[in-house]
C-alpha cells in the first residue's frame, strides 16, 4: 500500500514537471508585448519614446529596440502612423547586418544590409490611411520573407544566405509619428546557423538608406536637402515634460531672485528687478521647448528677436549678468538638461556666496558732488580736495571749470557713513561762506 502511494506521488511529480516544462517552452516560443507596462522589460527606448495607456508612441527620430537573438521570426504588429516620413521595422538587427522593412503610406521596401552593402526588394504597393490602425505581419521561413498588411501580401523576397539572428528595432524617420498597440513575436522552428561569436548586444542605431533612386539627379538632391533642412528635427515634448520643466523654471528662478536680493550689490531696487527673473526663465523654457523640434522655427525665432529691443536700459553690469543667468536656466530646462541646469545654479550660488564673503566692505552712500565758488573769495581746487579726502572713502574728479570769477568742480564721492557727509559739508563751509554745494 505504501509503495503504491509512493509510486503515485512520483508519477504526479513527473507529470507536473512535464506540464511545467511544456508551458515554459510554449512561453519561450511566443512573445506577446501589449505595452501596458511603461518600463518595458527587455527593451531599450530613446529618451522621447513614450509608453502610455497600452500604446508605444515614437515621435520623429526616436526608436525602440528589443534585445534578443531571434532567427527568422514571425512579427505581428498592430500600428498606425501620421505625418510624412517612414516607419522602419528592422529584424535580425545587429551592428553589422539587418533586414530593414521600410513602410510608407503607399509603398513598402525590404533592404538586406550587411557590412555596408545593401540589396533592395521592392514591394507591390498598398494604401494606408493616415491615422488609421492596421495590422502588419512579417513572416520569415527558410530565407523566404513575406510581408502582409491587413492580411494582404504586399512583398515577397527570397534570401539564400540568411543573416545572423538579432533583435527587433522600431524607428521613425522624417516627420512620421508611429503608435504600436500590440506586438507578437514567434521565433522560427528552424535552427539558426552555428556561429562561434558572442551574443548580439544593442547595435548602433543608424538611419538606413533612403528608398529613393541610387543615383539621384542634382536637382532632386537639392530638393531633398531643402526638405530635410526644414522638417522637424526632433519630437515634440510631451505634456508631463513640459509641466515639470516649467515648474523647475519657476522654482529655480525664484531661488536666483533671492540670491540677487540678498547678495547683489546693485544700488537699484533689487527686489523689483528680481521679480523679472521668473517670467524670463519660464518664457525662455517655453520658447526652447517649442523651437527645439524644428530648424525652421529656430530661424523664425532669430528673425523675431532681430526686431525686438529692450526698451529699459540695464543700469549696471551685475543686472545684465543675472539676466543672462536666468536665460541660461531657461535654455537648459527647455533642452531637458535638468541635472546640468540644477548643478549650474548650485555652482553659481556657491561662487556668488564666496565672492560676497571675500568682497571688501563698500561704501553705503554714493554721490555726485558739485562744488562752485564765485567772486574774489573763490577757493582753489587743491583746497577742496584737501578738505574732502579725510572724510571720503573714494574721491574722483569728473569735471573742472575755472575763469576769473567762477570755479566749478564735479566729483564722484563715496561716504561710509552719513556722518562723514555732514563733516565734509561743514569743512567746505569753513573754506568760504559763499561756496555752493550740490
Amino acid at each position: 500500500m505504501r509503495d503504491r502511494r509512493l509510486t503515485t506521488i512520483i508519477a504526479l511529480v513527473i507529470l507536473t514537471s512535464l506540464v511545467a516544462s511544456a508551458t515554459a517552452r510554449a512561453q519561450d516560443e511566443t512573445i506577446i508585448e501589449t505595452f501596458d507596462d511603461s518600463e518595458l522589460q527587455g527593451w531599450e527606448l530613446s529618451p522621447e519614446a513614450v509608453v502610455s495607456e497600452g500604446v508605444l508612441r515614437l515621435s520623429p527620430g526616436n526608436f525602440a529596440f528589443r534585445f534578443g537573438d531571434l532567427y527568422e521570426p514571425t512579427i505581428d504588429l498592430r500600428m498606425r502612423y501620421t505625418g510624412v516620413g517612414e516607419v522602419m521595422v528592422q529584424y535580425h538587427m545587429r551592428d553589422e547586418s539587418r533586414y530593414n522593412l521600410m513602410i510608407l503610406s503607399n509603398d513598402v521596401m525590404l533592404i538586406r544590409d550587411e557590412g555596408g552593402s545593401a540589396e533592395e526588394y521592392p514591394g507591390e504597393g498598398h494604401s494606408i490611411q493616415s491615422g488609421e490602425w492596421f495590422d502588419l505581419q512579417v513572416s520569415v521561413s527558410n530565407g523566404e520573407h513575406q510581408i502582409s498588411i491587413n492580411e494582404e501580401v504586399v512583398l515577397t523576397a527570397s534570401d539564400a544566405d540568411p543573416l545572423r539572428p538579432g533583435g527587433i528595432l522600431l524607428l521613425c524617420v522624417g516627420e512620421a509619428v508611429a503608435e504600436f498597440d500590440t506586438m507578437t513575436l514567434t521565433p522560427s522552428a528552424t535552427e539558426p546557423p552555428v556561429v562561434d561569436e558572442e551574443p548580439a548586444e544593442r547595435p548602433t542605431v543608424e538611419e538606413p538608406p533612403s528608398p529613393e533612386e541610387p543615383t539621384p539627379t542634382p536637382a532632386a538632391t537639392e530638393l531633398d536637402l531643402a526638405q530635410e533642412f526644414f522638417v522637424s528635427q526632433a519630437g515634440g515634448a510631451d505634456l508631463l515634460t513640459f509641466v515639470i520643466n516649467l515648474a523647475l523654471a519657476a522654482v529655480m528662478s525664484f531661488i536666483l531672485g533671492r540670491v540677487y536680493i540678498h547678495w547683489g550689490s546693485s544700488l537699484s531696487n533689487r527686489r523689483r528687478f528680481a521679480a523679472n527673473f521668473m517670467l524670463m526663465t519660464i518664457t525662455t523654457t517655453f520658447i526652447i521647448l517649442v523651437v527645439r523640434s524644428s530648424v525652421a522655427l529656430s530661424l523664425g525665432l532669430v528673425g523675431a528677436l532681430s526686431i525686438v529691443r529692450f526698451r529699459t536700459a540695464v543700469k549696471e553690469p551685475e543686472e545684465l549678468a543675472y539676466l543672462f543667468f536666468a536665460i541660461g536656466l531657461g535654455i537648459g530646462l527647455g533642452d531637458n538638461q535638468r541635472l546640468i541646469t540644477i548643478l549650474a545654479l548650485a555652482g553659481g550660488m556657491v561662487i556668488i556666496g564666496l565672492s560676497r564673503l571675500t568682497r571688501r566692505a563698500q561704501a553705503d552712500v554714493n554721490l555726485h558732488l558739485n562744488v562752485a565758488s564765485h567772486g574774489s573769495n573763490k577757493v582753489d581746487l587743491e583746497e577742496v580736495v584737501g578738505v574732502l579726502e579725510p572724510h571720503c572713502a573714494k574721491l574722483k574728479l569728473l569735471r573742472f571749470d575755472e575763469n576769473d570769477q567762477t570755479l566749478e568742480m564735479a566729483f564722484l564721492v563715496e561716504f561710509k557713513r552719513m556722518s562723514n557727509l555732514s563733516q565734509a559739508k561743514a569743512a567746505l563751509r569753513q573754506l568760504s561762506e559763499s561756496i555752493e554745494i550740490t
